[in-house]
């Protein structure tokens, strides 16, 4: 999105939405300026999308919130502080995959009655996939009530394989431990339809 004009960006957000994404995920990218952040959220925000802001800047975080962003990603709980300048809604993850931390504000945000979503992180394959399934399961079964996220875009833009079947796979995982949110992108050319067939599987499966 930085290396995008608000207008490249807007129509491609109009694309994604018409592919069945209900929520736009504007993401930054580390060390580089993004001097239309603020105005990208507020041209989606005026043509009624939803708008998540991604991003390892701190200060990145607090403009998005403050722009209007719907929802930050990620909070964690070195940044935790941020929660303190903005209504969003934040997406909470591990610190260095510590999943003790990510509990710690789980339980923050519980005692302030903060609406959050959690995400212990699914990672690729050969780099702890099967472990983090683990995770998401343990989540689950530790705050049964929970909103919880999957990012689906390490299994799908980092397996050179068709998405199709991996999606499905993916959607009963996320359809039996009640996961409520996905995110994925839609970059590499293997990945060309991924949105759709999220949009697809999540039909059939839920």
């Amino acid at each position: 999105a930085p290396n995008m004009t608000v207008e490249k960006i807007v129509k491609l957000a109009e694309y994604y939405r018409k592919n069945g994404a209900d929520v736009i995920d504007i993401g930054c990218l580390p060390n580089q300026h993004f001097g239309h952040l603020a105005e990208t959220i507020q041209e989606l925000k005026r043509r009624e999308f939803y708008v998540s802001v991604d991003s390892h800047s701190d200060k990145e975080l607090i403009l998005g919130g403050k722009s209007g962003a719907d929802y930050l990603l990620s909070i964690k709980s070195d940044n935790f502080h941020i929660l303190d300048e903005v209504d969003s809604y934040p997406i909470l993850i591990p610190k260095d995959g510590d999943m003790e931390s990510l509990y710690e504000c789980i339980d923050k945000c519980l005692a302030n009655k903060r609406v959050f979503i959690a995400d212990p992180i699914l990672d690729p394959i050969h780099y702890g996939f099967t472990e983090s399934i683990l995770r998401y399961s343990q989540l689950r079964k530790k705050y049964p009530d929970i909103h919880i996220m999957m990012g689906t875009g390490n299994l799908t833009e980092l397996t050179h394989a068709d998405t199709t079947g991996i999606t499905m796979v993916l959607m009963g995982i996320i359809s039996e431990l009640k996961i409520n949110h996905i995110l994925t992108t839609q970059v590499s050319m293997h990945c060309s339809s991924v949105i759709k067939e999220n949009d697809l599987a999540r039909r059939i499966i839920l």
